[in-house]
């Protein structure tokens, strides 16, 4: 099995270059503004070449105004050899086609998983209390069943990106979903899980820069790097507001790791950030060591 860390803050991919990772993802997976530069990608780039690391670029959900800066950083690693590029947007997909030697990969703004919804547990665990809605908790099996699948569980789906030349595409660790990844390897995807975090919400305009009182996004001063918010729901759910999107928390197993190895799933994405304190080479190889 494969660790990806994946950072979108350059200083942090200096102590991944240095973990016991397989591979580095650079770049931010939800807020455009994050794009990086021309010059900090092809830091980003140097550092993972000189630590033997394969190298990823990940972009977002774009607006028209950073298509110039995302297809500068394209020129560049087109010129690189095959390249992985994460994809969040069809705009980018399409604009992938003019670059023979990258290679798109699906992020998960493009795979929809319903069952990231954090209302679903709690809806089954009241069913589950009545004894009489026998009828009920059928049906709610079946929506389970719906919720649990991606937006990729349909052949035609899978056959539309492949025509873009996708092969492989990234997932959330959501236990309810496990078996219906099997269903994507058997059609020749290759998954990337995300450990620890699944989005439940995005938006356009960044919650945290506006309670930390950013002005405009083009000056942020990326507080993101630093900081995530504890939200705490009256249903006893707790969420983390980090940057545009509110995450829900999951632990992930070595048990669960192993049985999804033995579904066909040879990649687990890390991702640093202030949430869950993976901001070190150290704690990159404790948390690799612990998974393996």
């Amino acid at each position: 099995m494969k660790f990806i860390v994946q950072t979108d803050n350059l200083s942090m991919i200096k102590e991944a270059a240095g973990s016991d990772c397989d591979g580095l993802r650079f770049g931010p997976e939800f807020c455009e503004w994050k794009i990086p530069s021309l010059s900090e990608l092809e830091k980003a780039y140097e550092l993972a070449s000189e630590g033997g690391k394969d190298f990823t670029y990940v972009t977002p959900r774009v607006s028209e105004g950073s298509l110039k800066k995302i297809r500068e950083n394209l020129d560049f690693l087109n010129g690189k050899g095959k390249i992985e590029i994460v994809i969040n947007d069809l705009g980018v997909l399409n604009i992938l086609g003019s670059y023979p030697e990258l290679r798109p990969h699906l992020g998960r703004e493009l795979v929809y998983a319903p069952a990231r919804c954090p209302w679903l547990s709690m809806g089954s665990r009241e069913l589950g209390r009545n004894p009489l809605l026998i009828s009920w908790k059928i049906r709610m099996r079946n929506v389970e069943k719906l919720y649990s699948q991606t937006s990729l569980n349909y052949a035609p789906t899978i056959r539309f990106f492949k025509g873009y030349g996708v092969q492989g595409i990234d997932v959330d660790w959501i236990d309810r979903c496990f078996p219906y990844y099997v269903f994507l390897v058997k059609n020749g995807l290759n998954l990337s899980v995300y450990l620890h975090m699944v989005p439940v919400t995005l938006t356009r305009k960044c919650h945290t820069a506006r309670f930390l009182g950013e002005r405009a996004p083009e000056s942020c001063t990326k507080p993101c790097d630093t900081r995530a918010f504890l939200l705490k729901h009256e249903g006893g759910l707790e969420f983390f507001l980090h940057g545009n999107v509110v995450f829900r928390p999951v632990q992930p197993t070595q048990g669960d790791t192993r049985r999804l190895v033995k579904s066909g799933v040879t990649e687990f994405v890390v991702a640093m950030n202030p949430i869950m304190k993976i901001s070190s080479q150290q704690k990159i190889d404790e948390l690799i060591r612990r998974m393996r």
